[in-house]
């Protein structure tokens, strides 16, 4: 148990890097300027340049992390598009027949018709790219992998 629980940890700190070095970037940036206001810095500095300091460490930090999200965020932008062109009803489908449901399950949890899901799962197949129930399970739990979406 602990060790599903670790790697779920690292899994989501992998994965939302980018979010968790903003909040600490933020806290940061927060005790350095209770610092500076300690230090009274401003007193000796116009206010103008105090300000403009300011937004120079905020505007290296924005390019910092825009370099860094750009690295992270590139290799799995083209897949993640893949589960971004499905309506929120195909991806509900989609997770159903992941989990081994019936078409006939689908529609009495989802509350359409058999055909509706029929409908659905073809579109599901020729817009991921898969022929089969199997490969269509297959590829939706990669993609989940990626995006903690499960």
């Amino acid at each position: 148990m602990l060790l599903t629980a670790t790697y779920v940890l690292k899994k989501f700190v992998k994965n939302h890097f980018v979010i968790i070095l903003i909040g600490f970037t933020t806290a940061i940036t927060i005790v350095l300027l209770q610092v500076i206001s300690l230090l009274v810095i401003y007193r000796y500095v116009k206010l103008e340049y105090y300000l403009c300091l300011i937004a120079v460490f905020f505007l290296t930090t924005g390019i910092l992390l825009n370099t860094r999200y750009k690295k992270t965020v590139a290799p799995l932008a083209s897949q993640g598009s893949l589960l971004d062109s499905l309506s929120n009803k195909e991806t509900k489908v989609l997770q159903m027949v992941a989990e081994g449901k019936t078409n006939k399950e689908i529609a009495v949890a989802l509350y359409i018709e058999l055909s509706t899901v029929k409908t659905h799962v073809n579109h599901i197949y020729s817009k991921i790219s898969v022929s089969n129930r199997g490969e269509a399970r297959k590829k939706y739990l990669e993609l989940a992998e990626k995006r903690l979406i499960l």
